[in-house]
């Protein structure tokens, strides 16, 4: 029975993501309206019961009880029988953290079977399920980790064709893990942070004193003719600006935690200080006007203008007393945490596991082990209006290594492990000089899991050497003869036989450099294969939410921009995303609709 399953999946690996390397891509499909609408971008916010599957760390930060649901025709330019489903629910235990899990079932619609003739058999339906087990706890105030054990299975057909053996289903396991750091103060690191805002803002006070005392000795020397009157207005001037925009600052700092009754009180010592300072200066002005139209300078203004400056003096040092009270007020008061997440950091490995296979146990795929960074930014919070930024990368740690010369003998195997040689047409010779694998029949290799997230960022780049593109199992081999040549580039038909030659014979038909090849791999091939997730949520009275978003999967041709809105009332949340794209490709006009239940 030959599979027509298997070039639903093809659509699937190309369309997806950047995700050729590997199996069960099923378990990649990002469930939420509410993530969809921010591009998928969710590890480090993870508020709710789908951090069972994007970071199972969030469930350590998560009270009471919830579930969740989503339903979405997946892929709708392509099929219109494919549908993805997933529901999740968190509980949480007290003095242990949240426990639950997620179901994910993928309904890949009605297949035709044919026998290993074509002949017309019978039709099936083939599906892809997920049931996962999560848990979440707090290291710290402000950080927690969290696990998931999965069991999935996956049914491509009913049964395999005369010529296969194995079987069309396979279930596997996994595992996920996940951390989350959430940078916001503590109780106690907020009043220290205010208790530093009231002593610079005292501070700035016994400054204002000391420029209110320089000007009264300015003043002072007017009775001897001393000073110059309009260098003393202009520096009460700039005094009184000063105390007026402390004044401004007070109404930022204090209100916080301070007591109506002590704020008014401050308010009005600053007021009567601001007051003072204008009658004085007025009273300069007056004295200005006077002496310019009837000299001499008389005694009575004088002193009249110098008690007042020191009563100035006098009412800015008494400010001072004020202070205690408000440490006292600040020591005495309960500060409850702040519910709003500030900046977080989140990190999780998905689909930790062994290889998964089907018909054939030698054309075994990874399981696609994807891990997930990212950060959550609130911008604005104004107490009614929030505005938050998400940003997700995500790395595949599978390794996929193509036939490469490892040694720089320009061969590719030829020798057993033990380092003879044998000949490449001697199928153990699949090994260099020392004992390195360079050669497998399938045309690539990878490494166990425990080894993938560490060489996964290596193989495209690091690891290996000049690659195999013609698949003879020698580096080059070929030059161009460019007197052949009547269009610049190098064609097949212009290459000679010469063992030198830096030329392959690729399997496209055209010529190809293979010799120096390694040269042009670097670290932003591996960047180049991340697939980038970035958002912006707008929130109003935590009722009302608008998003949107952007994925950005060069390898995986998906670069789709994304929308979504959401609704809360009581206990129910109710979310829509939307994938845009260009006309015509897969992930485009996708619409999710998803539900949230507080119990």
């Amino acid at each position: 029975m030959k599979l027509k399953i298997l070039s639903s999946l093809c659509i699937l690996l190309t369309h997806l993501s950047a995700v050729g390397e590997a199996g069960a891509i099923f378990l990649l499909i990002s469930p939420g309206a509410g993530p969809q609408g921010t591009g998928e971008a969710q590890v480090a916010k993870v508020n709710d019961a789908y951090a069972s599957y994007y970071n199972p760390a969030g469930f350590g930060f998560l009270k009471g009880r919830e579930a969740v649901g989503m339903h979405v025709q997946w892929l709708p330019n392509l099929a219109d029988d494919l549908f993805y489903e997933f529901i999740a629910y968190r509980h949480y235990i007290d003095g242990l953290g949240s426990v639950g899990g997620h179901i994910i079932f993928l309904n890949l619609g009605e297949q035709i079977g044919t026998d290993e003739q074509g002949n017309y058999t019978s039709n099936w339906s083939s599906f892809m399920t997920a049931v996962s087990g999560s848990f979440g706890t707090q290291l710290t105030p402000s950080s927690s980790i969290g696990f998931n054990f999965k069991v999935f299975h996956q049914k491509l057909a009913e049964a395999t064709t005369a010529d296969e053996g194995g079987d069309p289903y396979s279930t596997d396991f996994g595992f996920d893990v996940g951390y989350l750091k959430k940078f916001k103060q503590s109780s106690q690191a907020r009043k220290k942070r205010i208790k530093k805002k009231i002593d610079r803002f005292f501070n700035q006070f016994s400054e204002f004193y000391d420029q209110q005392s320089y000007i009264n000795e300015k003043i002072f020397g007017l009775r001897e003719n001393e000073s110059n009157i309009y260098h003393i207005v202009e520096s009460q001037e700039v005094l009184l600006d000063e105390i007026e925009m402390q004044k401004e600052n007070a109404a930022l700092i204090f209100p916080e935690l301070v007591s109506q009754g002590t704020n008014l009180e401050l308010d009005e010592h600053i007021i009567s200080i601001i007051s003072q300072i204008e009658a004085l200066i007025d009273s300069l002005n007056e004295f200005n006007r006077k002496e310019a139209i009837d000299p001499p300078l008389e005694p009575e203004p004088i002193e009249n203008i110098l008690d007042l400056a020191e009563k100035i003096s006098i009412k800015i040092m008494a400010i001072e007393l004020l202070k205690d009270n408000l440490l006292t007020e600040i020591n005495e008061t309960e500060i409850k945490e702040d519910t709003d997440d500030t900046f977080n950091l989140g990190f999780c490995i998905s689909n930790i596991g062994p290889k998964i296979d089907f018909v054939d146990a030698a054309q075994a795929d990874p399981s696609p082990m994807n891990m997930r960074m990212g950060l959550f930014a609130q911008l604005y919070n104004d107490g009614n209006n929030k505005l938050n930024f998400l940003f997700d990368a995500n790395k595949l740690l599978v390794t996929r290594y193509e036939m490469m010369d490892w040694d720089g003998d320009r061969r590719v195997g030829g020798y057993d492990k033990s380092g003879n040689w044998l000949g490449i047409e001697d199928e153990s010779a699949i090994y260099n000089t020392n004992g390195k694998k360079e050669y497998d029949a399938k045309g690539y290799f990878d490494d166990p899991w425990y080894l993938a997230i560490f060489t996964a960022w290596l193989d495209d780049w690091y690891l290996g050497g000049d690659i195999d593109f013609d698949g003879d199992r020698y580096i080059g081999g070929w030059t161009w003869d460019e007197t052949m040549d009547d269009d610049g580039e190098p064609d097949v038909d212009e290459l000679e036989n010469d063992v030198d030659g830096i030329y392959g014979k690729c399997i496209n038909g055209e010529a190809c450099v293979e010799k120096g090849s390694a040269d042009h791999r670097s670290f932003i091939n591996e960047l180049e294969k991340m697939i980038y997730n970035v958002g912006l949520e707008y929130w109003y009275t935590d009722n009302f939410a608008l998003r949107v978003g952007y994925i950005y999967d060069d390898e995986g041709k998906v670069i789709n921009p994304t929308f979504g809105a959401g609704i809360r009332l009581l206990q129910y949340g109710f979310d829509f995303g939307y994938t845009a794209g260009d006309p015509g490709h897969p992930r485009a006009n996708t619409m999710f609709f998803s539900i949230n239940m507080k119990l």
